[in-house]
Formats: C-alpha cells, sequence, structure tokens
C-alpha cells in the first residue's frame, strides 16, 4: 500500500470518526477529500464507502437532497458483489426521503 492511499483510509476513517463525535463540518471536508482521492485513482469501491460515510454526515446535518446525490452516486460504483452494502445504501435513502 503506498503512502498516499493509506492516508486517504485514515482521512476516511477520521472523517467517520467525527461524524460519529457530531463534528460534521470537518467530518465533511475529510470524506470529501477521501472521496477525491479514491476517484481519482479510480478506486470504485473505497470511494462508494467514502460517498456513504459522507452521505452519512449530510444526512446528520440535516442536508438531506444532497445526501440522495451521493447515494446515488455510490450505488453507480457498486457491483452486485456488494450486496449487503447496497442494502445499507437502501436504508439509507430511505432515511433521507423519510425527512427530504
Amino acid at each position: 500500500m503506498d503512502l498516499p492511499r493509506a492516508l486517504a483510509l485514515v482521512r476516511r476513517h477520521q472523517g467517520r470518526a467525527l461524524r460519529g463525535r457530531g463534528r460534521l463540518a470537518e467530518s465533511r471536508v475529510l470524506l470529501e477529500a477521501a472521496t477525491a482521492f479514491f476517484e481519482e485513482q479510480g478506486e470504485a469501491y473505497n470511494q462508494a464507502r467514502a460517498l456513504t460515510d459522507l452521505a452519512e454526515a449530510l444526512h446528520e446535518a440535516g442536508e438531506n437532497t444532497e445526501a440522495l446525490a451521493k447515494i446515488t452516486l455510490a450505488e453507480r460504483l457498486l457491483t452486485p458483489a456488494a450486496t449487503p452494502h447496497l442494502m445499507y445504501l437502501a436504508g439509507l435513502r430511505l432515511r433521507c426521503e423519510a425527512v427530504a
């Protein structure tokens, strides 16, 4: 594993942790950076994971329309083999739609 990829993974996990602590603005910055890195590298699965985390943060911030857009992007990146993650995204979509 190369250092830039490792740092992107760390940013993603830090973003998730900050979201869990209610520090949504900081979380968003890290998750957007991780998403951009994985997109540039063509790592669809990790990009989808970062987008999912970003959608969670947006949902918690009340930005459900934007969260739904991130969910749609993540769904398009995943293969049918990612069924558990796709099911999670479906549940997150329902939560966002319920308050959008």
